[in-house]
């Protein structure tokens, strides 16, 4: 009975410990650098031919916010354009542990990515490895923040360890 209320009073200790340290966390610099999202933006998008999707003008509403206590970026997209009206949710964030920033995204067609990726200078890179129909397709997505109130991105991939294929530009204006 002794052991039990000792090993109960030692998890209790434990427990509050970590809940005080992750109350005492702040958001890293690399976490504040993501605020450069913050905003809505008009998206204006020019896709090219792929095995994934068809070649066509693409518009978009993107709306994005911080997440409670400003670790990550939550982006809503509203898209129209070559493949119909669909909608995008996209978690933006930034692992201490890793050393790298992540996006996870998800679509209205049932589709999820996570990418890793870099931002160095005001160049952001994110990667993505996915399987379709037995091949691997890798995913580039690089972000410019060109100024406070515009940013242009490319998207490629490459099929297989092929070489890569512009898949699509787009430029976004903060509103």
């Amino acid at each position: 009975m002794k052991d039990r209320i000792i090993i109960s009073l030692a998890f209790v200790l434990v427990f509050c410990a970590i809940c005080v340290q992750a109350q005492a966390l702040e958001p890293s610099s690399q976490h504040k650098k993501l605020g450069f999202w913050i905003g809505t933006w008009k998206i204006e998008a020019e896709g090219m031919e792929t095995p994934l999707w068809p070649a066509g003008k693409y518009y978009g509403t993107m709306t994005a916010e911080w997440f409670e206590a400003e670790f990550h970026v939550i982006c809503r997209i509203k898209w129209s354009g070559a493949m119909g009206d669909y909608r995008e949710l996209d978690v933006l964030g930034y692992d201490l542990g890793a050393g790298e920033y992540y996006a996870l995204a998800i679509d209205g067609f049932g589709s999820g990515y996570f990418y890793k990726g870099t931002a160095k200078e005001k160049v952001w890179t994110y990667m993505a490895k996915m399987k379709a129909e037995g091949k691997t397709i890798k995913f580039r997505w690089t972000v410019k923040d060109e100024s406070p109130s515009l940013i242009t991105w490319t998207s490629e991939l490459s099929i297989d360890d092929g070489p890569w294929i512009l898949g699509g530009k787009a430029k976004a204006v903060r509103e």
